[in-house]
């Protein structure tokens, strides 16, 4: 327990650090989500007043489709908000609290399935040193929530198979039942994961009085579903409209059915599952959405890329238990659900490829360390190592005279190039494998800082636009001004995207202006806020406030004809403003 209250306490330091401005703004659905709880934690109802909901629903000002929404991350932010104020580090603490459990799970996993200290502290700390898993721990989302019930019920079923003791067996099954609710893309695994349980079962003996167990563990939370759609009869058709999963208006479910199994989607959606095996998105540049990738670095470090094959050769030839099959069948699985939303190579929507990834690499760590392969490696580390060392520090000398700075790369050099050296001198004792397994990992925390160092520094001015730009000090400069002026009303006219493009911001809007209203205790002001209508300005009480966009056409008009006067343009970390506060 020492060692896994160790591992807590360090992947919580390494995750939590600067919650408050990085990710640099809050995304649409952090706003949404964080509104929602604030009103369950306040009120115990949500926006819509139903008390205590099952599924949260989502349907923004402007739209005719509706959303449900799983309600793990609103019940969970809600008790944080209990006791902390609103704000982006306290809506962004669950989420950290969620990594934290899956990196302390992963230890006892690796416990479990490794046997061997070593091999569960090698598996935590490859998880905690995932970047997609650091990136997605940081936002007030729910995309990692189903984990934890992930690693909860194959801890449990890995201790069933040892002990078989069947309170295990329910307690893992009914996790899975539990992280139903976790996620959209639980809906679709959790069962998946509860077929490979009953799989296992069906080798074992007693098979049907386990069976039996197992189902009673899956099903007794899924009652509160059962109960749920019936009052909410149109909620399936509902999600498969916002998820384009087929013609709703025009299709029924058995035909929608037989369109998604048709030949040309079939074709599609193969494609779109090994786009999320490509080695670009898992080892060079990640995700395709700026949000969840600095495109500097994959979904893992590039050891994983080494450590991985080796790991699956070493499952499927010569560690054939049903719980090293059971990770390897995950791994092959874990994008299926994110192939419905019809999105490739975004790990969002498939993070059940983290910890079965992040397990066959330590399987790869293991064989290593026991293959003893090759002969003694110090004729070749020496000379490599005092070479690599030389190009480092010259390297070194010679960017910080001319840029006064060292770079990154070449304190990655430095770091690999004194490995080597090390290793070198303890060659008389390690096989080459063995040499091979501790400088990828030595490789792992090095890459990983790199990228650490460059997602709170160059990153969060990348991502800026990405996340819309500073409508955060845009929205408090409003809050600031009408304190100061004591403004009739604020208006908001049509936004453009960052890019330059209309999109639906304005829907949101309603989200965001909500959240800084609560967190600066100026709930009176939403009241007197509502749309700008360029058409009727002249309806606009004189000293009111409008926040629009730089340049725009019909506002620029308005500022000429003397409408409106600008009196404030809202900054941005990197590039011109894009948002400016204009007066009548």
């Amino acid at each position: 327990m020492v060692t896994a209250l160790a591992i807590a306490v360090a992947t919580a330091a390494l995750y939590a650090w600067r919650l408050q401005d990085a990710p640099i703004y809050l995304s649409p659905d952090e706003a949404i989500i964080s509104v929602d709880a604030y009103s369950i934690a306040s009120t115990a109802r949500d926006v819509h007043g139903r008390f205590l909901p099952l599924f949260f629903q989502i349907q923004l000002p402007g739209e005719t489709r509706m959303g449900w929404f799983t309600p793990a991350i609103f019940y969970l932010s809600a008790l944080f908000l209990k006791v902390l104020p609103l704000s982006e580090a306290t809506i962004r603490l669950p989420a950290v609290l969620v990594g934290v459990v899956d990196v302390v799970l992963m230890y006892f996993i690796g416990r479990r399935l490794f046997n061997r200290e070593s091999s569960a502290i090698v598996a935590s700390a490859l998880l905690a040193l995932t970047p997609a898993h650091f990136i997605l721990s940081r936002y007030a989302l729910d995309y990692l929530y189903p984990l934890p019930f992930i690693l909860g019920w194959f801890l449990c079923l890995l201790t069933f198979l040892e002990t078989k003791r069947p309170v295990l067996l329910f307690a893992g099954t009914a996790l899975l039942g539990i992280g139903f609710f976790s996620y959209i893309a639980a809906v679709v695994m959790m069962p998946l994961y509860f077929l490979f349980t009953c799989v296992t079962l069906w080798y074992l003996p007693q098979r049907r009085r386990r069976l039996i167990v197992a189902a009673a563990g899956f099903g007794l939370p899924l009652l509160m579903l059962i109960a749920w759609l019936f009052t909410h009869p149109t909620a399936f058709a509902d999600t498969a409209a916002r998820y384009d999963l087929y013609d709703t208006k025009n299709l029924n479910a058995l035909q929608g059915l037989r369109a998604f199994l048709s030949y040309p989607n079939l074709d599609r959606l193969s494609g779109l599952y090994w786009s999320f095996f490509n080695p670009s998105f898992l080892f060079f540049s990640g995700d395709r959405q700026m949000m969840f990738s600095t495109r500097s670095i994959g979904v893992f470090t590039l050891p994983i890329a080494l450590l991985l094959p080796i790991g699956m050769y070493h499952v499927l030839s010569a560690r054939r238990n049903a719980g090293a099959l059971i990770v390897f069948i995950g791994l092959v699985t874990a994008p299926l659900a994110a192939l419905l939303g019809g999105e490739g190579g975004v790990i969002n929507r498939a993070v059940e490829l983290l910890p079965f990834t992040v397990l066959l690499a330590t399987f790869g760590v293991e064989f290593l360390w026991s293959a003893r392969i090759g002969g003694r490696p110090r004729a070749f580390l020496v000379p490599a190592g005092a070479a690599a060392l030389a190009v480092a520090v010259t390297y070194a000398g010679w960017t910080a005279v001319t840029r006064g700075r060292v770079g990154t790369s070449t304190v990655a050099l430095m770091v690999l190039a004194v490995g080597m050296l090390v290793a070198a001198a303890m060659a008389d004792r390690l096989s080459l494998s063995r040499v091979a397994a501790i400088g990828l990992l030595a490789w792992i925390p090095v890459q990983f800082g790199s990228f650490y160092a460059d997602y709170f520094t160059d990153y969060r001015l990348r991502s800026s636009t990405w996340l819309g730009g500073n409508l955060r000090g845009a929205l408090e400069s409003l809050i600031e001004m009408e304190q100061q002026e004591h403004t009739p009303r604020i208006y908001f006219s049509i936004l453009a995207s960052t890019s330059g493009l209309m999109d639906i911001r304005n829907r949101w809007m309603s989200s965001y202006w909500q959240f800084y209203l609560i967190k600066h205790r100026r709930e009176d002001l939403l009241a007197r806020s509502g749309p700008f209508d360029a058409a009727h300005v002249r309806a606009v009480p004189p000293g009111s406030l409008i926040l629009a966009n730089v340049g725009e056409v019909n506002m620029d008009s308005l500022v000429k004809a003397g409408e409106l006067k600008r009196v404030r343009l809202v900054p941005e970390v990197s590039g011109p403003e894009f948002f400016a506060i204009l007066q009548r």
